[in-house]
């Protein structure tokens, strides 16, 4: 059975995900013969920390199932059935790296810190401790956790493998249904990673990359002298000295400045897009695929926080209230410590 999925279906798979992305299939099985059926099965779109609850139903209670999240663009169509990706050629379905944008935190009650798969992966297949059904159904809660897409799939634990069983055609061999997309939105917040302090020396430097952003808004990013930061709570508050509604960045470039934008060097600066650009028409930074990533090198003893933000509204820099707290969607890395 260890038979990978051949490159001609691979790359069908690839053309029907991007054509019939909004698809999921209900197995049709009758209540009596076990097979999961699942629910809702329309596409599920929810923002981060947003839960969908799936049901299956027509379960055999003295059969044990499992529950796997998997990648939305692992999973294709082939007239109208699920086609599932086998890179390694192990005769299971590749469940990708689901958990960037969902996962599993409930079944049928039970609280789960974020899985992928429930049982987990080490689950024996000749005494699986799989989920057992209550009066033939399994409740199951997904989290919306990142931004990207996930599909619920539902299968017998069991066969050689405590994983989705697969032919060479990415046809599951063991009785299984799947849900609807989860796709888990993006809400234009910037995520900003590492959170983490770094420390380098003068001429060292960091790599940031911001996610979690809207492809069709521009954004900027900003060395923030630390010292020019406090807390409220969770939020970030910014001086703003000279009351001009925007924070104040400080002399950051005596400390460090941003090298490297999206893997392209550029001038130095404590900025990009430079100060002088244009609110109405910003030639702020695109993402590719929600992300944006920085270098920033080190220059001069001190610390500085990397600071992005969708770049509009009155002033390229950005903005705060009276409170110095900021009016526009913005994140914060871990702050940078030059020695």
């Amino acid at each position: 059975m260890n038979r990978a999925l051949p490159l001609a279906v691979a790359l069908s798979l690839v053309t029907a995900c991007a054509a019939d992305s909004d698809k999921s299939t209900d197995s049709g099985a009758s209540v009596a013969d076990g097979t999961p059926a699942l629910s809702p099965v329309e596409v599920q779109s929810i923002e981060k920390g947003e839960r969908v609850v799936f049901r299956a139903l027509g379960l055999d209670d003295g059969q044990a199932y499992r529950a796997t999240l998997v990648a939305a663009g692992n999973v294709g169509f082939v007239d109208g059935e699920p086609r599932f990706v086998d890179m390694d050629g192990n005769g299971a379905a590749d469940a990708g790296n689901s958990t960037a944008s969902a996962t599993i935190t409930s079944v049928n009650g039970e609280l789960y810190d974020g899985a992928k798969t429930v049982p987990g992966g080490d689950d024996d297949p000749a005494a699986p401790s799989g989920i057992w059904p209550i009066d033939g159904a399994i409740d199951i809660e997904v989290t919306g956790v990142g931004t990207g897409g996930s599909v619920l799939v539902v299968y017998e634990n069991g066969g050689a493998s405590t994983f989705l069983e697969i032919d060479a055609s990415g046809a599951p061999l063991e009785r299984f249904d799947i849900g609807g997309r989860v796709e888990v939105l993006a809400d234009g917040m910037p995520d900003v990673t590492p959170v983490y302090d770094q420390a380098v020396e003068v001429g060292g430097a960091t790599t940031y990359t911001i996610g979690d952003l809207d492809d069709g808004q521009a954004y900027r990013i900003t060395l923030v002298v630390a010292d020019n930061i406090s807390w409220s709570g969770d939020a970030a508050v910014f001086v703003d000295a000279d009351a001009s509604g925007t924070a104040d960045a400080g002399a950051s470039e005596e400390i460090g400045l941003i090298t490297m934008v999206q893997g392209e060097a550029i001038t130095a600066a404590k900025t990009f897009p430079a100060g002088d650009d244009d609110p109405m028409a910003p030639s702020g930074v695109f993402p590719k695929e929600g992300r944006i990533s920085i270098e920033v090198m080190g220059v001069g003893a001190g610390a500085i926080v990397p600071v992005a933000y969708a770049n509009g509204g009155a002033s390229t820099f950005l903005e705060v209230d009276m409170d110095g707290l900021a009016v526009e969607p913005h994140g914060l890395g871990g702050m940078m410590w030059v020695e």
